[in-house]
């Protein structure tokens, strides 16, 4: 499948044929460039991966609420001690997950394409 991706504002297209108007900045069609099957390798490759962050982060928000309740309830110092630790741990993977897609973003705008919306 070909990709295309607008040149005014980066949104991806899989098609045999890039879209009349950009759906995300209203460009039309003659401003889709068609990517190469490497570039849109690629981006396949950086779309699963930034759905795949988006799932993990899905999930460690549900166990981060979770935590949260555990604190709420304050039982004794060891569960709050756990609970707590829990929710500082989920912290650092947002931020590790922030970062590593930060830093692709600024080698490459394709990878920044893909990860809107995460690193924000």
């Amino acid at each position: 499948m070909k990709m295309w991706r607008c040149e005014v504002c980066g949104y991806l297209h899989e098609g045999e044929e890039p879209p009349d108007f950009c759906p995300k900045c209203g460009a039309p069609k003659e401003k889709f460039e068609l990517l190469d099957e490497e570039e849109a390798e690629m981006m396949r490759d950086s779309l699963a991966t930034r759905e795949k962050y988006a799932q993990i982060y899905s999930h460690l928000d549900e166990v981060s609420k979770l935590a949260q309740e555990g604190i709420d309830l304050n039982l004794d110092e060891g569960c709050n001690a756990i609970f707590s630790q829990t929710k500082k741990d989920i912290e650092e993977i947002h931020n590790k997950i922030k970062e590593e897609l930060a830093g692709h973003a600024s080698e490459c705008i394709w990878v920044k394409v893909a990860s809107d919306g995460l690193l924000e």
